[in-house]
């Protein structure tokens, strides 16, 4: 016996986070939207050393942050195994294989098996987590989850241009089983996707900052004024209304530069530069080793994690150490990313009138890309400066998500609008609105 489920999301499977909006049903059968917000990695266990949690746990284990400790195998032609996989932060200290994006080499994200991995695994995680809301117990021994699933993704632009229909069939081609072993009774959960649209990343961030409206364009607008670019006579409703436009996406894989044209997105003139926050926190590391400073890091990700917690008052000697290193790999990846910038506008320049800078690297390197990419701007634009807008990591950070979980939605209303009635399907619509309001609150 099987259980249906729908679900519709937008996730930005970034080389550092994994962050996304997923909406299905709550406990009342209204929309439920589940906010993630996890490491890009795995760990998995080749050993029974992860002990289950007994099945009368489940409903307090879903009041958590459950996506940050899922106990996941897959059944899947995407997967080439069969182990036991840890999520998020449980994988930053659990014993198994640790599996993270290779920043590095030359395979594209779309090719790792680990983006296939993190978007499956969000997504049983959703459906599991909705039908213990709903029915304050797990799925009988003997019935499965059967889910629908609707999702839009990013990839950095050079490999969006290469890989993004492929990328979108192998989530298409048949069904992928996943077991969840959280409990001491498995749940299988069964996935077809039945839509996937595969964005650019940093164009979908673009559609957001849209959406934000003209409270996000002051803030940003105050900022830059209060770092001596004076901007005179230019409102937020300008900024908005701008319709060429340089975004600087900073990743922790790949740095991507969306450039919008006329209000379209702009192929031809985008790129991505593949560096990005990760390239500093590999260096940094290397860095550590070469001078013989042990630090005792295992991973980027595990001095990513370090440096955002901040300094204990036990550790805060150690802490700044650690952060010299890091700063010094700061310098120098800021100087790459202001020349990429240069480059971009040698094409652009003459008729950008924005530029934005996010992603969830960004408000790391702030203190040192910030003063680098005005002073560009300025040496490119001489006569006629334009605002960059270096939007705050607390939301920024968030960006891709939410354009990707619009796009995910318009989708969703338009296959809705063909097969329902007018007057159906506008009442859809106000109560998508209503939803997307929410998940951005």
């Amino acid at each position: 016996m099987t259980i249906s489920i729908n679900l519709t999301g937008g996730i930005d499977v970034g080389n550092g986070y994994v962050k996304g909006l997923i909406r299905g049903a709550g406990a009342s059968n209204t929309a439920s939207i589940d906010e993630l917000d996890l490491p890009s990695s795995v760990a998995l266990i080749t050993r029974s050393n992860a002990l289950p949690h007994p099945d009368a746990d489940a409903p307090a284990r879903m009041e958590g942050d459950f996506y940050n400790e899922l106990d996941v195998s897959f059944a899947s032609p995407l997967i080439g195994d069969q182990y036991r996989r840890l999520f998020g932060t449980r994988a930053l200290s659990a014993q198994g294989a640790f599996d993270e994006f290779d920043v590095v080499g030359r395979r594209s994200k779309a090719q790792q098996e680990l983006s296939k991995v993190l978007v499956m695994g969000a997504f049983a995680a959703k459906a599991l987590r909705d039908y213990v809301r709903q029915n304050g117990t797990l799925p009988p021994a003997d019935e499965s989850l059967s889910v629908q699933a609707r999702v839009a993704l990013a990839l950095p632009i050079n490999e969006y241009m290469a890989h993004r229909t492929s990328y979108a069939a192998e989530f298409m081609n048949g069904t992928h089983t996943a077991t969840v072993h959280n409990f001491d009774t498995p749940v299988t959960v069964k996935l077809r996707f039945v839509d996937v649209q595969v964005i650019p990343e940093g164009a979908s961030a673009q559609y957001a900052i849209t959406v934000k409206g003209e409270d996000l364009m002051d803030a940003m607008l105050a900022d830059v004024r209060r770092r001596g670019v004076t901007l005179e006579g230019i409102t937020s409703a300008d900024v908005l209304a701008a319709q060429h436009t340089v975004g600087i996406d900073i990743g922790e894989g790949t740095v991507n530069f969306p450039v919008f044209t006329a209000g379209k997105f702009n192929a031809d003139a985008s790129t991505t530069y593949n560096k990005g926050y990760g390239s500093v926190l590999t260096g940094a590391l290397k860095a550590m080793d070469d001078r013989g400073f042990v630090s005792g890091f295992t991973s980027r990700k595990q001095l990513a994690e370090y440096l955002q917690a901040g300094p204990s008052a036990l550790k805060r000697n150690f802490y700044q150490k650690v952060a010299q290193f890091v700063e010094e790999e700061m310098l120098f990846f800021s100087k790459e990313i202001a020349e990429q910038f240069g480059r971009v506008l040698a094409v652009v320049g003459a008729t950008t009138e924005v530029a934005y800078v996010y992603g969830g690297g960004a408000g790391p390197v702030k203190a040192f890309l910030y003063p680098a990419l005005l002073d560009k701007a300025t040496e490119m634009n001489s006569e006629d400066s334009f605002p960059t807008l270096y939007l705050d990591s607390s939301y920024s950070r968030h960006l891709n998500r939410e354009g990707l979980y619009i796009a995910a939605q318009a989708v969703e209303r338009q296959t809705d609008a063909a097969l329902a009635p007018a007057t159906k399907g506008k009442r859809g619509r106000q109560s998508e609105d209503k939803e997307l309001s929410t998940a951005d609150a």
